[in-house]
């Protein structure tokens, strides 16, 4: 699974993405919960632009195992942590 986050990421768009079906609004799960319930790798690009509170969510994934959602559910981790963070380089940054 892939997300790309941003300045305007909101914990709540870390978590559902809407959906248009038959002409109706629907919410459902992000890629990241559902890598996180299928096990799967999750890939996190330009991690360092999102703000403060959705890398808090984020690591208290990482660390906890755990991530209570606004809809009341809990999103246990798989025992195999599998999370990959990228960043843009910063200008006159070679790669390593």
């Amino acid at each position: 699974e892939y997300v790309q986050l941003h300045r305007d990421t909101t914990v709540q768009s870390l978590t559902l993405a809407p959906t248009l079906k038959g002409g109706i609004v629907v919410w459902e799960d992000s890629p990241l919960l559902r890598a996180v319930k299928a096990g799967r790798c999750l890939v996190v690009d330009e991690a360092d632009k999102a703000p403060l509170e959705v890398v808090c969510v984020l690591k208290s994934l990482a660390e906890d195992g755990e991530l209570s959602l606004l809809d009341g559910r809990t999103i246990v981790r798989s025992g195999d942590p599998r999370l990959k963070a990228a960043q843009d380089g910063e200008p006159g940054q070679s790669g390593a």
